[in-house]
């Protein structure tokens, strides 16, 4: 079953793994925004490609406090696993359609059938199946059906959504996400903002600066005095 909302797939780890996320979405932009500045560069190209460093960054924060990882066939991608939840960050690019651009590749399309099975029941000496010629114990029998049902479910994606320029971070989003297998696009469930540009980040913190990219700025005004001993002229 789909969560309604991030929050809902996290549960009690929500609010640690909100700040670990902007935390390291944070620090991957800031990064990349300078050797962008430092490059003089006229593109975005490599700017751009911070994406799969922000997957790296926000897994290995995510690790950091114990979170297991999955590795996403078939380019081999390690998402965290917070709650049986996989966590994807995405750098959405320029005009990007989030229903129809995400799931563009084979991986990313595995996110959303990566399995769902208990660790617990796979200890070693368990058998998923009995041996040839004996006959399965009750509590055998339930076990192999419990890793029958796991195998068959799947661990809901959480997207983050990472919205950004050379010049500005301009917000992190979050949603579950669910892929329509019939038409191939991505619905986005109690999709919410956990970090935007306020209002004064958004102009560099020059609310009240005139821009002097047409006209003249208006100097201040100088009244001026005689020097000492002298009087002004008439």
């Amino acid at each position: 079953m789909i969560p309604a909302s991030p929050v809902e797939a996290f549960g009690s780890h929500a609010q640690q793994v909100r700040g670990l996320v902007v935390g390291a979405v944070h620090s991957c932009h800031a990064r990349f925004a300078e050797a962008h500045q430092v490059s003089g560069s006229r593109y975005a190209m490599g700017f751009g490609s911070q994406w799969r460093d922000l997957l790296d960054d926000v897994q290995v924060a995510l690790r950091g406090r114990g979170y297991r990882t999955y590795k996403l066939p078939p380019a081999g991608y390690k998402l965290p696993v917070v709650n049986d939840c996989l966590v994807y960050v995405w750098r959405v690019p320029d005009a990007a359609d989030v229903a129809t651009s995400f799931a563009s590749s084979l991986t990313r399309v595995n996110g959303f059938s990566a399995p769902l099975l208990d660790p617990t029941l796979f200890e070693p000496g368990f058998d998923v199946e009995p041996e040839s010629g004996s006959t399965a114990s009750s509590t055998g029998e339930a076990d192999l059906r419990r890793v029958v049902q796991a195998s068959a479910d799947v661990m809901p994606l959480v997207l983050v959504l990472v919205e950004s320029s050379p010049r500005q971070l301009q917000s992190i989003k979050w949603a579950v996400a669910e892929l329509d297998e019939g038409s191939g696009e991505v619905r986005l469930h109690g999709e919410e903002s956990i970090w935007a540009a306020s209002e004064s980040n958004a102009v560099g913190g020059a609310v009240d600066v005139e821009s002097f990219d047409s006209g003249a700025p208006d100097g201040p005004v100088i009244e001026p005095h005689g020097q000492e001993g002298m009087e002004p002229d008439a």
